[in-house]
């Protein structure tokens, strides 16, 4: 089978597996909340940020966690990720639908059209890179034991600083999209 085979596959098994989990009647309303504090949603929006929010220990979870946790962590994540974006493509699909019938009736503009195709196909290939990083990471072979099990014992300083490094890589290039997004935005 292809490699797209298996990505289709992967993709219908996971939206199968998201069919089957959603509940089989309606649930009634939630109760409704006070309105929030505009300070706790402000809070709570900045934590979703990397220059604000506590920085993930890539050096604790890799000195702390068995290879092979890592691996279905990362799996579990994109799984998801790829899930999240599999369900919105199928929306922006249905949106494109229905919108292609707006302009054949002469009640939407093509260019309404336009914009949204583009929309769709950058959820899609969004979706297509997802699901090609989760066939990767479930592909790959891991040993037994953490990462510093793996390492001869002279090498470990060496090791201890090169994971620091790439830490400290990943926290600037959050922070770098978080600045760089915040300018697009404004």
């Amino acid at each position: 089978m292809s490699k797209r085979g298996w990505r289709v596959r992967l993709a219908d098994t996971l939206l199968r597996w998201g069919s089957a989990l959603q509940p089989a009647r309606a649930l009634p309303p939630p109760p409704v909340a006070p309105a929030p504090d505009p300070d706790q949603q402000q809070q709570a929006s900045a934590a979703k940020l990397p220059g604000v929010r506590a920085p993930l220990s890539i050096e604790k979870a890799v000195r702390s966690r068995d290879l092979a946790v890592l691996k279905r962590e990362a799996s579990d994540a994109l799984a998801a990720l790829g899930a999240a974006h599999a369900v919105v493509t199928s929306a922006r699909l249905a949106q494109i639908q229905s919108l292609r019938a707006e302009v054949e009736r002469g009640e939407a503009a093509e260019d309404d059209l336009v914009e949204l195709a583009g929309d769709y196909q950058a959820w899609q290939n969004d979706q297509v890179r997802l699901f090609d990083a989760l066939a990767l990471v479930l592909g790959m072979p891991v040993p037994e034991g953490r990462a510093f099990d793996q390492i001869d014992a002279a090498m470990a300083d060496a090791a201890r600083a090169h994971l620091s490094a790439l830490a400290a890589e990943y926290q600037r290039r959050l922070l770098t999209e978080q600045f760089e997004g915040g300018e697009k935005e404004g």
